[in-house]
């Protein structure tokens, strides 16, 4: 997604007077969504875009989180054939963001533009190190404070759970080269139950969860252009499932149904880590 979300895992604490969720109460799930372009989005570029997301997360705060997720895309510029893209990944990342490893190919009409093989591991001192087999073999260091994928996240609903609308961060997504840091900053809704509108598959699974509406910017850290990247708005539930979602990347944006979903079987093991 951001490529989303990393589409998100998550934990933690919910509002409204609810109990609050510890890192092992995250659900372990598939998720698809059916991608297509934004009609409230004016764009002379597109005569029509569709495309999928399907996302699958599991794993506890004790073992870690493994997540798997393909997008594809179509765009029909009017002018030649349609443009297809597509992105798949798998990442492993540790339970406190403590290390982060992940595979990305990228391919646009069934040519590879990127292959990133990297492992993230934050030092003592606070900094991360970032191990490069793939495109280019080489170790860089990220410098100050940067949140790995997962934990931003977490973050993002620990503000939620605290009242807070606003939060920025810097987060490391890695993509293209495995170096790729973003400037975030994610706004907050409040908090809702309303399922009356959620994908019948999910609904009994997700009745009874409070989620946020949660919109993040993405801006290129490397440059003062004030303008982001893309944006990603979408509804995140506590328990880590994502029900509908948007990104923008400036000229059009993408929105996504939740069209498919399943819970799966969580670790036998108990995880008592917070």
């Amino acid at each position: 997604m951001p490529r989303p979300l990393g589409l998100p895992c998550l934990a933690l604490a919910l509002a409204a007077g609810l109990s609050p969720a510890s890192a092992d109460a995250l659900l372990p799930h598939r998720a698809g969504y059916a991608m297509a372009l934004d009609a409230g989005k004016a764009t002379g570029r597109l005569d029509g875009a569709t495309g999928r997301i399907d996302y699958e997360i599991r794993g506890d705060a004790c073992e870690g989180y493994t997540v798997n997720m393909r997008q594809s895309s179509t765009l029909d510029t009017g002018e030649g054939a349609p443009v297809r893209s597509d992105m798949a990944s798998t990442s492993w990342e540790e339970g406190t963001g403590s290390a982060y490893r992940f595979k990305t190919r990228d391919q646009l009409n069934g040519d590879t533009k990127s292959d990133v093989d990297a492992q993230a591991n934050r030092l003592e001192n606070g900094d991360i190190q970032v191990k490069i087999a793939k495109p280019d073999p080489r170790t860089v260091a990220l410098k100050g404070k940067v949140l790995m994928p997962t934990e931003h996240v977490v973050r993002v609903l620990e503000a939620a759970a605290k009242g807070e609308s606003l939060m920025e961060a810097r987060v490391y997504d890695g993509s293209t080269d495995g170096t790729k840091v973003y400037n975030t900053l994610a706004v907050i809704g409040k908090p809702s139950q309303d399922t009356s509108k959620l994908l019948e598959a999910a609904r009994g699974t997700l009745s009874g969860h409070t989620f946020y509406p949660v919109s993040v910017s993405y801006y290129d850290a490397e440059k003062s252009d004030s303008a982001p990247e893309y944006v990603m708005t979408f509804t995140l539930y506590d328990n880590g499932v994502i029900g509908e979602l948007k990104i923008d990347y400036g000229e059009f944006a993408l929105r996504g149904a939740l069209d498919a979903f399943e819970p799966l079987k969580a670790s036998a093991t108990p995880c008592a880590k917070k």
